[in-house]
């Protein structure tokens, strides 16, 4: 075994494509808050690569988020703490005295409805100032909570994902945004005794069987209620669960995940620690990510919380249509730390090149970007870094990271600048890696997991829970990386793809899907989104696309108002995939000899696709068997784009 230490992700000096500074040009980064650590690399007899931070994790005094309210209360009374768009386009706001008050209040009307660790909360409807109120109260007199995606609701016909997590977690209580839209849901679970909360659609006593949320909201904070408050709050214990997150990997059945107050307070800890600059100020944050999902409900309201900032709630989403309205709110806020998903920062890229007040207010205040889900395609990286030297004259580090909501949406994390797309860290204080290396010889390992912030295992599942750790208690990601730099693991590592998603050919070579769909979108950029891989029992590989629309509707100005079914299937379109596609070089194992553009978007009731963006390649190729079948066929139809 050897072992050596060396500092975490160093500067990488810019150079290279897309106009990027070279030579003796060096890109000029604005600093980022993290402080600089070292990490620790132990290499085994049998290529086990084994990584830590030689930071220990931050001590605190507080023991989860809930704590942190009475410090911010005090300190920063009316400013708000949570902000988001009301029927009428306006920001509505709530601040941190306020909330602190309405965390008691309603984890005081909790306690007297009954919930406990053993009787949960379901929520049903999507973010919202009330929703974070009620996780922030509910986890302070330890009512485990469990947010369900709303499309399990909302878009599914037959609700058997929502009655296999209602089977998994029987609630209590549930809670929605509006009832209106639930009720069909809501008879589907079957929960006659479990009170609907309702911020609209329910008044004081009026409805049987639900609760305003203005009755909770206003309960009143008697001497005894206080104390009952105080009780329940002490009894918590560590290993007690304070959220459960529901993960359906490549089955499309739920896996509910329970996180505990020790896993939550993990992540509180580092957030507290390693961004402790922040706090002399009020960081803004803007935000669409589902707080059902770990990135989203775990990590950003924890930044929130901890570091004292503004949380905006984001009505946009990186879908045509709805990203406009991400557009309008970063005019209007400008965030310290702005994350998304690829394809968001896609779509981005294209409106900071022609809206300058836009890239002013994005750049403004930034000390880091960041994404998550899947890889950043190359060109979309330059154009963002172009734009911020236009802007602000310096770049804004792109930082991100890997983990899970198995792992609290915890694990390694890339901290400094690096012209280097796809780094994803090195381990946080706290977390132990282990890296095993996989078969093929090109250089991949299996990314495995232990420390404080790592679940216990699956409710009512021992059997995935048993297979999910290794003998010595690493949890099994499921996800391939390779050293970022060969001759010193420190330096980090990057995304290789989905262990699960790679096949062979019928010629036997390897197919490493999470690269070959990467090198697909930089190849036809920008005229796709994202792509699903095909190949299994051919040999040559092809490929299911989606398209962006509008880098499609600047092809021809015929396309100029084309909807996308004509856009997919459009001569001029096709034509420019098929160009793109003879364009490339790669060998056997990577290249994409067909492309079919799909107008239908990836469906998120068929689990295609993750609330957060991530692209089920499985369950996708499944769904659309009879697209795959149109990309082999001998002679392919005139929309199939055919490199050859």
């Amino acid at each position: 075994m050897t072992v050596s230490l060396a500092a975490s992700v160093p500067v990488a000096p810019s150079g290279g494509p897309s106009g990027s500074p070279s030579g003796d040009q060096r890109a000029r980064y604005r600093p980022t808050v993290f402080p600089s650590r070292d990490t620790l690399v132990d290499t085994r007899a049998d290529g086990t690569v084994l990584l830590r931070c030689a930071t220990p994790p931050g001590d605190l005094t507080q023991h989860g988020l809930p704590e942190f309210l009475p410090h911010w209360a005090a300190r920063r009374g009316a400013l708000p703490v949570f902000r988001e768009r009301d029927a009428r386009g306006e920001w509505r706001s709530l601040g941190w005295a306020d909330l602190w008050l309405q965390v008691q209040a309603v984890g005081a009307a909790l306690l007297e409805m009954g919930l406990g660790q053993d009787r949960p909360l379901m929520l049903l409807s999507g973010n919202s100032i009330e929703q974070a109120v009620l996780l922030l109260a509910a986890e302070y007199v330890g009512v485990p909570t469990a947010p369900v995606s709303p499309a399990y609701s909302l878009l599914s016909r037959d609700f058997a994902r929502l009655r296999s997590v209602a089977e998994l977690v029987p609630p209590a209580a549930v809670f929605v945004q509006s009832a209106a839209p639930f009720e069909r849901a809501i008879a589907a679970l079957a929960c006659a005794d479990a009170p609907v909360i309702a911020v609209e659609g329910a008044t004081d006593g009026a409805t049987e069987g639900q609760v305003a949320w203005s009755q909770l909201a206003a309960t009143e904070l008697t001497p005894a209620r206080l104390r009952r408050l105080a009780e329940a709050h002490a009894a918590i214990r560590p290993e007690q669960p304070g959220r459960i997150l529901f993960t359906s990997g490549s089955t499309g059945t739920p896996k509910g995940v329970a996180l505990s107050y020790r896993n939550l307070a993990a992540v509180a800890t580092y957030f507290a620690d390693t961004y402790a600059a922040l706090t002399g100020r009020q960081p803004a944050f803007l935000c669409w990510l589902p707080w059902h999902h770990g990135l989203g409900g775990v990590l950003s309201l924890s930044r929130t919380v901890v570091l004292g900032g503004t949380h905006h709630i984001d009505d946009g989403r990186p879908l045509p249509g709805q990203f406009e309205r991400t557009v309008r709110n970063l005019r209007e806020v400008s965030p310290a730390i702005f994350t998304s998903v690829p394809s968001a920062w896609t779509m981005l890229a294209a409106e900071l090149e022609r809206d300058p007040a836009l890239a002013a207010s994005l750049f403004a205040n930034a000390v880091n970007f960041s994404y998550g889900g899947a890889s950043l395609p190359r060109d979309v990286w330059d154009r963002i870094h172009r734009a911020a030297e236009a802007t602000v004259g310096e770049r804004i580090a792109f930082c991100s990271g890997l983990a899970c909501t198995e792992t609290s949406g915890m694990g390694i994390y890339c901290t400094q600048p690096t012209d280097q797309t796809g780094n994803v860290g090195v381990p946080m204080p706290g977390c132990e890696v282990k890296l095993v290396p996989l078969e093929g010889g090109d250089g991949r390992y299996e990314i495995r997991m232990r420390g404080p912030f790592v679940f216990a295992g699956y409710v009512k599942r021992p059997d995935l829970t048993a297979a999910a750790f290794d003998d010595e208690g690493y949890f099994c990601l499921g996800d391939a990386v390779r050293l970022a730099n060969p001759a010193d693991p420190a330096c980090g590592v990057t995304f290789a793809g989905r262990v699960v998603e790679d096949f062979k050919l019928t010629n036997g070579t390897w197919v490493r899907t999470g690269a070959v769909r990467l090198g697909l979108v930089e190849q036809c950029a920008p005229l796709i989104t994202d792509a699903v891989i095909c190949g299994h029992d051919h040999d040559y590989l092809a490929a299911l696309a989606w398209p962006n629309l509008a880098a499609c509707r600047r092809l021809a100005p015929e396309l100029a108002d084309a909807d996308a079914q004509t856009l997919v299937r459009h001569p001029v379109v096709v034509h420019a995939i098929r160009e793109r596609l003879k364009g490339g070089s790669a060998g056997a194992s990577l290249a994409v000899r067909r492309v079919l553009l799909m107008a239908e978007p990836p469906s998120i009731d068929a689990n295609e696709i993750a609330d957060k963006g991530y692209v089920n390649q499985a369950a996708t190729r499944a769904r659309r068997a009879h697209l795959v079948d149109e990309l082999f066929q001998t002679e392919p139809a005139p929309h199939v784009a055919c490199a050859s």
